[in-house]
């Protein structure tokens, strides 16, 4: 049996909505900032990291952390994972959702990185975008969309 992939995914919330980025590889999908946690890194470095690779974006106060969720990946995205990696290493992802007030000014937000994560973003209802992701993240999203409005990191 394959193991699942440690991840972090990122509210980077202003006004209270959140930060979301279509991706390249799959233009309707909306999503969070988000990559795995790499040996030996904390959920928190892994999750400003990953948040400065593909957003430029270091102005940030920490907020809170949720629950880690699990999420198996399609086969469709198996198929995608396999002809870019030669080889499927995980079937799916363990992820955890760090929330983070963006304190900067938008100019800071770069999404033209390389790798590019992101073909365009915006900033998001919390709920709309629940409704714009991908349906094999939906539920994960939904848990820790209700840990972070109980803990009223969104507003």
């Amino acid at each position: 049996m394959q193991p699942y992939r440690k991840c972090v995914a990122i509210f980077l919330i202003k006004d209270s909505k959140v930060f979301a980025g279509s991706r390249v590889d799959i233009r309707s999908a909306w999503q969070l900032p988000q990559g795995g946690v790499e040996e030996g890194e904390s959920l928190l470095d892994a999750a400003k990291r990953e948040l400065f690779e593909e957003t430029n974006v270091s102005s940030t106060e920490f907020l809170g952390m949720s629950a880690s969720y699990y999420y198996d990946f399609p086969l469709h995205i198996q198929q995608i994972i396999i002809r870019k990696r030669g080889r499927l290493k995980y079937k799916g992802q363990e992820i955890t959702f760090i929330a983070f007030k963006f304190l900067g000014d938008e100019k800071e937000i770069n999404i033209e990185k390389t790798p590019q994560e992101f073909m365009e973003w915006k900033w998001e209802s919390p709920q709309k975008l629940l409704h714009q992701i991908v349906s094999f993240k939906k539920k994960a999203y939904g848990l820790a969309l209700e840990e972070f409005i109980k803990n009223n990191y969104l507003g």
